[in-house]
């Protein structure tokens, strides 16, 4: 037994140097576009840096009684430190680590009557990711081996952002555009879009695969007239991402049916939850590529399930977002050919990171080390890191 003896939680602040904010995503040729533009939403000349910058992050550290530990962390949102500490730890604290599907089960159940969704679910991700990664320093392995070892040597990523020319010197194959404009800007929005993918191409090269993440700010028209536009252009295409409010299944499945035969994707899901909020994409097949993102959806042990169930309907799983627990996953899944990374340029730095040890892009790869556990280790310089009072 791996008796569980402390629980413990920290609220991180970003440093003011961070430019993780989806601002720094959208500078392109030194002009910020507004990013939430559909159009029941007011235009917004801004970004949603607030989100990292004010909100935060939350990291679960689980120690045993043999001093092994493991670390989690769980979306942007530091108010999760509140559900960890005086919900999730009284019911952790004796228990055995390594009994992890035990532990997620009592979690869901005594949290049901107000999580289900949103923060309480991204609590337990962040309890669930440091058990993996505790399982494995225990074990001596890595988690990828706990998932049943890698099924490719590297993982293919792709670079969510605008710094293409950095992109194209990393070696990049592939670009994600923080979508410039939507409906509520008309032409100027419908303009914006096919300048955004033209850029792709002159830069990082035609056979460059292009994918946009549109934060849920589209609707069926606009996006409809958009890829018949790309496709025109013989612009590479890839997927269009949450072009919809994330509740709106059966528009994505509408879309789905409209866009499939232009030979272009539709990939949602980074805001839907747990095995049941994935199962209904999949059902309604409202999804080519299924996103849900380990911080937010459950955790490694809730991505086990979805990736089986995806697998059994021929559903690619590409999570959201980028770190090790993504890595860990990908490599260890034959559904998950791609994998996001954020390049942020404070993170060129492995100093300057959340999380020490995390692998670096090598010509549109990278590789996933084989260090038990997760491999990684808590920067306890970055930021402003609080723990629980």
């Amino acid at each position: 037994m791996a008796k569980i003896v402390d629980v413990e939680v920290f609220k991180v602040q970003a440093p003011k140097t961070f430019d993780g904010s989806m601002g720094a995503f959208m500078k392109a040729d030194d002009k910020r576009l507004p990013y939430i533009t559909c159009k029941s939403m007011p235009r917004r000349n801004g970004d949603i840096s607030g989100v990292v910058l004010q909100e935060g992050a939350v990291v679960v550290k689980i120690t045993t009684e043999d001093g092994i530990y493991g670390l989690g962390s769980s979306g942007l949102y530091r108010n999760c430190t509140v559900i960890v500490q005086e919900v999730l730890k009284p019911l952790l604290l004796g228990a055995d680590a390594m009994e992890i599907e035990k532990l997620w089960d009592i979690m869901f159940k005594a949290t049901v009557a107000f999580g289900r969704k949103g923060a309480v679910i991204q609590a337990i991700s962040a309890v669930d990711i440091a058990l993996w990664d505790l399982m494995g320093k225990t074990m001596g392995i890595p988690v990828y081996q706990l998932l049943g070892g890698k099924v490719r040597d590297k993982i293919k990523v792709y670079a969510t952002g605008n710094d293409l020319e950095r992109f194209k010197a990393m070696g990049y194959k592939a670009n994600k555009i923080p979508a410039p404009g939507g409906p509520g800007q008309g032409l100027e929005g419908f303009k914006a879009n096919i300048a955004a993918a033209q850029r792709v191409a002159r830069i990082m090269g035609e056979d460059a695969e292009i994918m946009y993440d549109c934060w849920q700010g589209w609707d069926i028209e606009f996006t409809v007239k958009v890829c018949k536009e790309l496709k025109k252009q013989n612009l590479n295409v890839r997927w269009i991402e949450e072009p919809l409010m994330a509740d709106d299944i059966d528009g994505h499945a509408r879309l789905k049916d409209l866009l499939n035969p232009m030979g272009i994707l539709v990939a949602t899901g980074e805001h839907e939850y747990t095995r049941w909020g994935a199962r209904e994409l999949i059902e309604k097949k409202a999804i080519d590529i299924m996103q849900c993102d380990i911080w937010y959806s459950g955790g490694i042990s809730e991505m086990r399930k979805m990736l089986a169930y995806a697998k059994a309907h021929n559903v690619y799983v590409v999570p959201h977002c980028n770190g090790m627990p993504v890595y860990h996953v990908s490599i260890s899944s034959l559904q998950s050919p791609f994998a996001e990374t954020l390049v942020l340029q404070s993170a060129a730095n492995d100093a300057n990171r959340l999380f020490l040890g995390e692998p670096q892009v090598v010509d549109g790869f990278l590789d996933v080390p084989d260090r038990p556990g997760l491999g990684y280790e808590l920067n306890y310089d970055w930021g402003r890191m609080l723990p629980y009072s």
